[in-house]
C-alpha cells in the first residue's frame, strides 16, 4: 500500500533545522556578552562566559539533524510508515530540533540582555523527543511481547513522561504550562497508531 510523503513536515524540518544557524551567525560578535556568575561553598565567585563558537555547534547540529532526519523520512518512508514509526519519528526529530532551537534562542536573548521566559519551554520538548524516541523502540520489534528494545522503549517513554511531570512542578511560570500541554499532544500523536486505509 502507497503512503503519503510527508513533504510538508521535511520542509518545516529543513527550516527549523537552518534557523539556529541563521540567528547565531547574526549575533555571534554578542553572545560573548552572556555570562553566568556561580558562587562555591567557599563563598568564591566564578564568572563564566558564553562561547559563540560552542552555541555556533549546537545551532549547526540542529542544521544537520534536520537535513538528515528530512532526508531519511523521504526516503524510508515507505518503511516507516508500514510499521507504524513515521509519525513518531517526524515527531522525535521536530522536537530535537525545537529543543536546539529554544535553546539557542534563550543564549542569543539572554546575550541581548531580554528578560524572555524560554528556558521553561525547553524540558517539554526534551520529554516529547524521550517519548518519541520510546514508541519508536517500542514499535521496532513488530509483535514480540519483550525484548530489550522494548524494555528501553519502556524506559525511554517513561523518562519522557516523568520530564514532563517535573517540568510542570518546578516550573512556576505560565508558559511552561502552554509548553506542557503543547508537549502532551504531542506525546498522544506520536503514540497513536496511524489511520487504517
Amino acid at each position: 500500500m502507497k503512503h503519503k510523503v510527508p513533504v510538508f513536515s521535511c520542509i518545516v524540518m529543513v527550516i527549523l533545522g537552518l534557523a539556529p544557524t541563521v540567528l547565531v551567525t547574526q549575533y555571534y560578535d554578542i553572545i560573548p556578552n552572556r555570562t553566568v556568575i556561580q558562587w562555591d561553598v567557599l563563598g568564591r565567585m566564578t564568572v563564566i562566559g558564553t562561547r559563540a563558537s560552542s552555541v555556533l555547534l549546537v545551532a549547526n547540529f540542529a542544521a544537520l539533524a534536520g537535513l538528515a532526519g528530512a532526508f531519511l523520512a523521504l526516503w524510508r518512508h515507505q518503511a516507516l510508515a508500514a510499521a507504524q514509526s513515521l509519525r513518531p519519528f517526524l515527531i522525535l526529530n521536530l522536537s530535537q530540533i525545537v529543543a536546539i532551537n529554544l535553546t539557542c534562542i534563550m543564549l542569543v536573548t539572554q546575550a541581548l540582555g531580554l528578560k524572555l521566559a524560554i528556558k521553561p519551554m525547553i524540558l517539554p520538548a526534551m520529554a516529547v523527543l524521550l517519548f518519541a524516541a520510546g514508541v519508536l523502540l517500542w514499535r521496532a520489534e513488530g509483535v514480540q511481547r519483550f525484548s530489550v528494545t522494548r524494555a528501553a522503549g519502556v524506559l525511554l517513554g517513561g523518562a519522557g513522561c516523568g520530564l514532563l511531570v517535573f517540568n510542570g512542578f518546578a516550573s512556576p511560570q505560565v508558559v511552561g504550562y502552554y509548553a506542557t500541554a503543547f508537549a502532551l499532544l504531542a506525546m498522544a500523536a506520536a503514540a497513536l497508531p496511524a489511520r487504517a486505509g
